[in-house]
């Protein structure tokens, strides 16, 4: 699988799931690309996003700063940005950073769908 930022929306009644596809994400312009998407969402009136990382081995710090600014964004338009399938070494990052206390963080896509009321 390509290393390029590699997302795909769908969604699920009021939830917008942006499944990250990339294994690798370490290059700085992958997470501008990637900040700008998930901003652009909320800017466009979309109140829950769950992004979705199983598919995700290996994440670059720069990223965090992406899910900050996502973040910023969701509480400025008062909507919500959560994720879901976070590999073992995802997960740490998170715990690491002090992520897991700004965003909800769910075992699975199904868990997360039933808690944002996306079903």
């Amino acid at each position: 699988m390509s290393d390029a930022v590699l997302f795909i929306d769908e969604s699920r009644q009021d939830v917008k799931l942006v499944h990250i596809m990339a294994q690798r994400l370490l290059d700085p312009q992958q997470a501008e690309t990637l900040a700008r998407h998930l901003v652009g969402l909320f800017d466009s009136g979309i109140l829950c996003v769950l992004v979705e990382m199983g598919s995700v081995q290996r994440l670059s710090s720069i990223f965090f700063r992406s899910f900050i600014m996502a973040g910023k964004k969701a509480g400025e338009k008062k909507a919500k940005l959560a994720f879901c399938n976070l590999p073992p070494t995802v997960q740490e990052g998170f715990t690491i950073t002090g992520l897991t206390d700004l965003f909800p963080i769910y075992k699975n896509e199904n868990e997360a769908l039933v808690k944002l009321g996306g079903k």
